[in-house]
């Protein structure tokens, strides 16, 4: 048993670590491959699987007892869909798409669903973008809490913080206006909270502390990973390199910084839609990286963050 394990669960974003698996059957053996770790107590799942697909894997978790995530954030990528649009029927859209996967995710007794904001064109006026993109969360929390009502549970509502002038583009965004979203859905919805990445933060150009601290009471979900700001680097962006990769912006140090960070705004205590709070690594093999390796990285690189805010900070609440 890890230490972390009557804190919190380890995740890991399996579509991200496994990008290469096309096949149901590549798709299960990776699956297979985390479910088989006792280091993890969750996984994220891409919500383009198909259905049946979903299902297996669902039945998989409850089997190893890992908590069930889907993401829908390559889904709502690959589409383009734009829950902030000024259009009002591509909103439209955008929101009656995103509730057929809530529909699936209930389906599959998935714990938690994850979406993101759309992009935005540095004219349109902000202000008004966010209030469209806080009515959209609004009506699916709404969709959703409708549907937990008979399925005898509440499926978590995530909103990942991504980079708005990097990579990614899209409305949420700074640390600022993520509160200012998160303020006016979570009073009514409280299944509703905000992802933030370690991995973005170097791309907002925020302290790790600073957007944490501001973000807490509505902090439901947590991934940790790596981003390269070296624009004459091929991997400039938003690509989740592994941890300490020349050129990176985070090693085990900053996931200690990040670790205390967490404990100092009581994160491990916030109450959250999974089982416990989850951190969940997100991280990509280069085209020339195996990514079982990568994984492996990802491992020994948080056990020496561990180890670090343990000599740091002495009052982490779990112990190695």
């Amino acid at each position: 048993m890890y230490p972390w394990h009557a804190t919190f669960h380890m995740g890991i974003v399996h579509f991200m670590a496994y990008p290469q698996v096309k096949t149901e059957d590549e798709i299960l053996k990776s699956v297979h491959k985390i479910l088989n770790d006792d280091f993890f107590q969750a996984i994220e799942v891409n919500m383009l699987y198909e259905d049946n697909i979903l299902e297996k894997i669902s039945a998989l978790c409850e089997t190893a007892d890992v908590e069930f995530l889907l993401g829908a954030q390559p889904f709502l990528l690959s589409k383009k869909i734009n829950l902030n649009a000024g259009n009002d029927e591509e909103r439209h859209q955008a929101i009656q798409l995103c509730k057929m996967q809530i529909e699936r995710s209930y389906r599959c007794r998935a714990r938690a669903l994850t979406f993101l904001s759309g992009q935005y064109d540095f004219t349109e006026k902000k202000d008004e973008l966010k209030q469209n993109l806080i009515h959209s969360l609004r009506e699916l929390c709404r969709y959703s809490q409708e549907i937990g009502n008979t399925a005898g549970y509440q499926l978590g509502i995530d909103l990942e913080i991504f980079d708005h002038t990097v990579d990614k583009k899209v409305l949420i965004g700074p640390a600022p206006d993520a509160f200012d979203i998160a303020k006016s859905v979570k009073a009514d919805y409280p299944a509703f909270s905000l992802t933030v990445d370690l991995s973005h933060l170097p791309l907002t150009f925020e302290d790790p502390y600073y957007v944490l601290k501001l973000l807490a009471p509505f902090i439901g979900h947590v991934h940790i990973g790596n981003g390269i700001l070296e624009k004459k680097n091929p991997f400039y962006g938003d690509h989740h390199p592994r941890f300490g990769i020349a050129g990176g912006c985070n090693d085990y140090q900053e996931v200690a910084y990040f670790m205390i960070a967490l404990e100092k705004i009581d994160y491990f205590n916030q109450r959250v839609m999974t089982k416990k709070p989850v951190i969940s690594f997100e991280v990509k093999p280069l085209p020339h990286e195996d990514s079982d390796l990568v994984v492996a990285n990802s491992k020994r690189k948080f056990l020496a963050a561990l180890d670090k805010a343990h000599i740091d900070y002495k009052e982490l609440g779990y112990k190695l």
